[in-house]
Order: structure tokens, then C-alpha cells, then sequence
């Protein structure tokens, strides 16, 4: 099934996802030996491409791929793919980031609720030409219910792993595509951003019950790197040499890995337990604060922190 798509003013034809961009990541995966009918694009990449006007953030796209044909193997538990350091492959993903201004973000299928066998039903052809398999908007509303579901009712599991901030922006999604599914007569996406938004405001309305256990502490967030440094807030910049370096920003993408890698301390304003500034810093064991409210807009270039990544603060010195 091919969506016609209707571009909305919001967005400049130039920045969007070319169809171009398409036929180089299928290539890509292709040079990887995963196939077309193996993974698809999700998130709010799918939904821009089948013409619903969401806020495509960071010119990133979430790509689900299926766990058995992944060339290189990951633990169970990680929830974001990319290839080994130093490889020809990792060569090739930059390149088509350079290329295409566009960072893939490769998640497992299965995938928190999402099941493989459910790509076909859940997904469309983009077009004849691209070949490539694009999340049905339905199912993109879908999915983030599967998703709160997992970690509200699987054991060892918590929505303790996320931010609240996650749980607003998916608010705003629904809202967002569910006004433009009532405007082009989408009754399938309208029905299930019904039944949805209250699973996502159910999320919401856990972080809010929260208590703010201490607030004398300056900064607070979500530790995922134990650790406790004391160093120089630089905040990120391609190409920028980060070596001892307490790097701030807003969150962090597949393609910042090695330059984070050399950093002292990480600190982010978004992110959870499983996102990539977590698996980054356990990864190269980098003490590591995400989720720390608005530290872009209280931290400055140059000023010296304290990052307590044992207790989950950060202190200005």
C-alpha cells in the first residue's frame, strides 16, 4: 500500500526524508545482508513519510530491525543497535549520515511488546521504487501503548527506566496525529489515538507522583553510570575534542559514540536507563546523569561541576 503524502508547511521539502535517503539505507542494509523485509522505519521518520506534519526531531530515524539477522551480537537487554567500533561497517554508517544528513537508529525486533512476526501487518511499501517498509501511522500509535504496557506489567521491569519528558513528547505525538487523522479521514489512526492517549497519560501521571526527595540538591536526574568526577562543562559540537571533558547536552545519537567516548563525564537533559548516553557511558564506563531538567539552560561552557553519578547529582563548583 503506497500513502499519499501531503507535506505541511511546517516543514521545508528539502529537510525531509528523500526517498533517495530510503534506497542508500536500504543499500546500506543490504551491505549488512539484512533484508528489505527484515526491519522498517518507525517512529516519527514513518510518519512525516506517510504525511502526517509530527515535529521531526534531530533529523533522526528510528529503524527496527529484526534481532536474528543483526550481523553482530548484543545482549538481550540492549535496546539500540549499531555496528562494532573500528569496522568498515561503522565507516559506512557515518558515511551515510554525512551523505544524507540523517542518523539511523537501529532498536531489536522483538522489541518491548513489538513483535517481528507483526512487520508485515504493522508496516507498508513505501513506494515500488524504494522498496523500503514504513510503520503504518495506527501502529505507530499502537506501539507506544505495547511499549508503556511492557514496563507497567512485566516483572523486573519499570517505567522508572524513561523520563517524564518522553511520556510528553508521546502526548504531543498522539494529539498531533490524531487532529491531522480527523482532517484526512484516517478513521483507523483516529480510533486508535483514542484508545491510546490514555495509556500515555496514565505514563505521565506516574513521573508526577514522584517525590522530590532532596531539594537542596542543585541539579538532580537519573544516574546510569556509577561514578563521581569532578571536571569542565563543554557542551556538544561536532568535531569538538572532548578528552576530560564533562559534556552537556540535550541527548545523545548513535553517531556522537566516539567522540563521546573520550569524555570525563556525561550529563543529559532527556534519556533514560536505556537510552544511548546510558549505553555509551556503560560502554566505555563513563560516569553518566541523564534526565536532568533544563541543564542546558542552567550549565555554561566552562563552568566546573561536580557529577556524582553514584548518587544521581551535579553540583556547580
Amino acid at each position: 500500500m503506497h500513502i499519499e503524502k501531503n507535506w505541511s508547511s511546517l516543514f521545508d521539502l528539502v529537510s525531509m526524508i528523500l526517498e533517495s535517503t530510503l534506497i542508500d539505507l536500504k543499500n546500506l542494509l543490504l551491505g549488512w545482508n539484512i533484508s528489505p523485509d527484515d526491519w522498517y522505519v518507525t517512529g516519527e521518520a514513518a510518519m512525516v513519510l506517510s504525511g502526517y506534519p509530527v515535529t521531526f526531531r534531530d533529523q533522526q530515524m528510528d529503524v527496527l530491525v529484526c534481532r536474528s539477522v543483526w550481523p553482530w551480537a548484543r545482549p538481550e537487554e540492549q535496546v539500540s543497535l549499531f555496528p562494532d567500533a573500528g569496522t568498515l561497517e561503522e565507516k559506512q554508517l557515518h558515511e551515510f549520515i554525512e551523505k544524507n544528513n540523517i542518523t539511523p537508529d537501529f532498536h531489536p525486533l522483538p522489541h518491548v511488546g513489538i513483535e517481528a512476526a507483526d512487520r508485515f501487518d504493522h508496516s507498508f511499501i513505501f513506494s515500488p521504487t524504494s522498496g523500503v517498509r514504513v510503520l503504518s501511522p495506527w501502529a505507530g500509535v499502537w506501539h507506544r501503548k505495547l511499549i508503556i504496557e511492557f514496563y507497567e506489567q512485566t516483572p523486573g521491569f519499570s517505567l522508572k527506566v524513561f523520563d517524564k519528558n518522553k511520556f510528553l513528547r508521546w502526548q504531543k505525538f498522539i494529539e498531533e496525529i490524531q487532529v491531522q487523522a480527523e482532517t484526512i479521514g484516517d478513521e483507523k489512526t483516529r480510533a486508535t489515538c483514542l484508545q491510546v492517549l490514555p495509556v500515555v497519560e496514565r505514563a505521565v501521571a506516574f513521573f508526577e507522583t514522584e517525590k522530590d526527595e532532596d531539594s537542596s540538591i542543585l541539579f538532580k536526574g537519573t544516574a546510569v553510570c556509577p561514578g563521581s568526577v569532578v571536571g569542565t562543562v563543554a557542551f556538544w559540537q561536532d568535531g569538538l575534542d572532548l578528552s576530560g571533558k564533562i559534556v552537556v547536552l540535550k541527548h545523545a545519537l548513535p553517531y556522537q559514540f566516539t567522540q563521546l567516548a573520550k569524555a570525563r563525564g556525561i550529563i543529559t537533559e532527556a534519556g533514560g536507563l536505556l537510552g544511548h548516553a546510558a549505553v555509551i557511558a556503560r560502554e566505555y564506563k563513563i560516569p553518566a546523569i541523564v534526565g536532568v531538567a533544563k541543564i542546558t539552560e542552567k550549565l555554561f561552557e566552562g563552568d566546573e561541576v561536580e557529577l556524582d553519578a553514584n548518587n544521581g547529582t551535579v553540583r556547580k563548583l
